[in-house]
């Protein structure tokens, strides 16, 4: 929290804060176990001073939006996992039929330009699966 009147850690910022009318801000952190995900910042243009209640409304709200943005990462993460697989799985197919070998032996030559080219493994099976998709 903080009065802008008697703040002086960033002048420049203070005074367009104080030309823009804020009186007083507050920042909370947006945080699940996992650590920080981010951060909220509340402003007034009508107190010096930020309420109990006002800080307390601004950590519920805060700890509501980083439940929201955990499950929207968690989601994403799902999601990009799918399309992955998906694609290590056409690339799987794709060797399996070019040089006629079982799925086994297709992973682990995947695997292998993966490790000797250093460059991930998901990304090889895109470059294939790419290759494949413009013949």
């Amino acid at each position: 929290m903080s009065n802008l009147q008697h703040e002086q850690r960033w002048p420049r910022y203070v005074a367009q804060a104080r030309a823009a009318g804020v009186r007083s801000q507050m920042a909370v952190k947006l945080y699940l176990g996992e650590g920080t995900l981010g951060g909220i910042n509340f402003y007034s243009t009508s107190s010096d001073d930020v309420s109990d209640d006002a800080q307390v409304l601004a950590r519920l709200f805060a700890t509501h939006a980083a439940i929201a943005l955990g499950h929207a990462q968690e989601r994403e993460a799902f999601k990009e996992g799918l399309q992955t697989r998906k694609t290590i799985g056409a690339a799987i197919g794709i060797l399996m039929e070019r040089y006629e070998m079982n799925e086994d032996r297709a992973f682990a030559f995947l695997v292998r330009a993966s490790s000797h080219t250093n460059i991930k493994l998901r990304a090889v099976a895109q470059e294939l699966v790419s290759e494949a998709n413009t013949k």
